[in-house]
């Protein structure tokens, strides 16, 4: 399949993109939640990661203009897995961008597997929203298969709550990750009162095999060259 970027180019994002970066992330939140919640310092945090480096791990899609319509990155986890995330401007969203951040990513993903040398199978996950369908598409056409789902719960408290505890704020999101199996919730007790604005998510993680591992067989095969 050939991608085709009309008066769009990719390059390595900047610490000065941060901004633009995250309110291109709120973006294609409030598109599929109707709320968004990425904060600059958690991105700003997460580019600053120890074993992630900025220059070859992510990339921003930009128009002529300058205006950057995609993201895309790709780290390992404490696992020695790897997990990516892809931002695609509701706007621009049809012309190719997703397929090449995927190519991109998986490119620099398997360079990352060589360095983890891993015995065990090595898979590259993403989480994206169930609303997202194109996305999904986009996934499954590049022979990713659904793995799992989970509910993620932000709580955003009404209740004032201590400052020093969310560094000077009076308010305080808390966040959970659930998984939740959907006929388990019959006759679930509500709660005595509400404290504060609840937003479920659901997520669908998918997910490729970049390396089997090793078998029995090649693991002797292994041990007898090396002696």
């Amino acid at each position: 399949m050939i991608v085709r970027l009309h008066n769009l180019s990719a390059r390595s994002p900047r610490m000065g993109d941060v901004s633009t970066v995250t309110a291109l992330m709120a973006q294609c939140d409030a598109a599929e939640f109707g709320i968004a919640d990425p904060m600059e310092e958690d991105v700003q945090k997460n580019w600053q990661a120890s074993g992630f480096d900025l220059k070859t791990d992510a990339w921003v899609i930009v128009t002529r203009a300058g205006q950057i319509v995609g993201y895309g990155d790709v780290r390992p986890n404490e696992e020695e897995q790897l997990s990516f995330a892809i931002y695609v401007h509701p706007d621009y969203r049809g012309r190719g961008i997703g397929t090449l951040l995927i190519w991109l990513i998986e490119e620099r993903a398997r360079q990352l597997v060589r360095r983890l040398q891993s015995e065990q199978p090595v898979m590259l996950s993403i989480a994206i929203s169930s609303f997202n369908q194109v996305a999904q598409c986009l996934l499954e056409r590049e022979r990713y298969a659904q793995a799992r789902h989970f509910w993620r719960l932000v709580i955003d408290m009404d209740e004032v709550v201590s400052p020093e505890a969310h560094g000077g704020n009076e308010k305080g999101k808390v966040r959970v990750d659930l998984v939740v199996d959907a006929q388990n919730l019959m006759g679930a007790t509500p709660l005595a009162r509400r404290t504060g604005m609840y937003v479920a998510r659901q997520y669908h993680v998918y997910e490729k095999v970049l390396h089997p591992g090793y078998t029995v067989m090649e693991q002797e095969t292994q041990c007898a060259t090396a002696g």
